[in-house]
């Protein structure tokens, strides 16, 4: 009887095994998907093609900590699925980001951008069709600073945009695969976010700036923001651009300061923009503003619109300004007594740059 029984469990074991011996794929079908960003950070002034290699050490370049990545629908623009890629590496293309994301198969837009900007700002983010990159105003303390601005309350003032790295892809289909597959454009290339933000080296030489303790630069005409999905600026929305310079250590002659008053020397800086409002009319005016160390408030404005049409600013996004500013010296004391700081009225010179 048990003999039986033994052999019986051993025919119903042999019927079984085909069963259990069908083959399977390793990996199911799924909705996870690889994702590679790269950033272009090649950005004349900034990275490449210094003006002055004696400047170049004033300028310093931040690469993202994280970018964020969004598949959205590609007809209304509302975000599906996003992902924030923080792993950073190094190939022989560049400086990537990457990581994962979970979405269905179908056709997407894409957009990705660093999310670690100070100064810029992205409004409408989960929108890729309408988001837009722009910067605040200036805060209330710093205007009342400066002598020019300070009562007029029809001027945008605003800060300088860092860079902000983007790409924008219409459409990108994702098919169903097995296992994990890899995101790409429709080219079958790779993405590659670059910035929208330009990056200007602006110089004028200054006779007098030992009486300088500050200076602060205002560049009107500029945008004030940009959409991220096709790049155009916003035409509507015209900025001044607040920045802040800084004396070259040594005179236009390549000499170091001496301290002498007769001393004519450099005063630059790199700033960035969303660019120049492609107008006619638009008229582009610098204002340097002044803070004495006598206590009295000096600005002059000089007109660049001339200057922007140059070579060296369409190619080089050089601005240099062939004008000298003189600041002036500090009212004689009298009674012969200490000296006795005032602050007066701030003095204005308007000038047109001859190119």
């Amino acid at each position: 009887m048990r003999k039986r029984m033994v052999n019986t469990l051993l025919l119903l074991l042999l019927a079984l095994l085909p069963l259990s011996c069908v083959r399977r794929p390793l990996v199911e079908a799924g909705n996870t998907h690889y994702v590679r960003v790269y950033i272009d950070d090649n950005i004349k002034n900034l990275t490449h093609g210094f003006y002055n290699k004696a400047h170049e050490q004033s300028v310093s370049h931040k690469q993202p900590d994280v970018i964020r990545l969004l598949l959205a629908d590609p007809v209304t623009g509302k975000t599906r699925a996003e992902r924030f890629l923080r792993n950073k590496g190094t190939d022989a293309k560049g400086t990537y980001y990457d990581g994962y994301i979970i979405a269905d198969y179908g056709t997407y837009s894409l957009q990705a951008y660093n999310y670690d900007t100070e100064t810029t700002i992205v409004t409408n983010d989960n929108d890729i069709n309408e988001s837009k990159a722009y910067t605040n105003e200036i805060a209330s303390h710093i205007k009342q600073q400066i002598s020019s601005r300070a009562h007029n309350d029809d001027e945008t003032i605003a800060y300088e945009p860092d860079h902000l790295y983007t790409i924008h892809d219409d459409e990108v289909v994702i098919r169903l695969a097995e296992g994990i597959d890899t995101i790409a454009p429709r080219d079958g290339g790779d993405l590659v976010a670059s910035s929208l933000v330009k990056s200007y080296y602006l110089q004028v030489k200054v006779k007098g700036i030992q009486y300088a303790s500050s200076t602060v630069g205002l560049l009107t005409g500029l945008s004030g923001a940009l959409w991220l999905k096709d790049s155009k600026m916003d035409e509507t929305l015209p900025v001044t651009v607040y920045f802040e310079l800084s004396p070259s250590s040594t005179n236009t002659a390549g000499i170091m300061r001496t301290g002498n008053e007769d001393d004519v020397v450099t005063l630059f800086t790199t700033f960035n923009t969303f660019g120049k409002i492609p107008d006619l009319q638009n008229k582009l005016e610098i204002t340097f503003d002044f803070l004495t160390t006598y206590g009295k408030s000096y600005s002059e404005t000089i007109d660049i619109t001339e200057l922007f049409g140059t070579p060296e600013a369409i190619n080089n996004h050089w601005l240099l300004i062939d004008h000298i500013i003189e600041i002036p010296e500090p009212p004689a004391q009298e009674g012969g007594g200490g000296f006795q700081p005032v602050v007066d009225d701030w003095g204005e010179i308007n000038e047109d740059v001859k190119i």
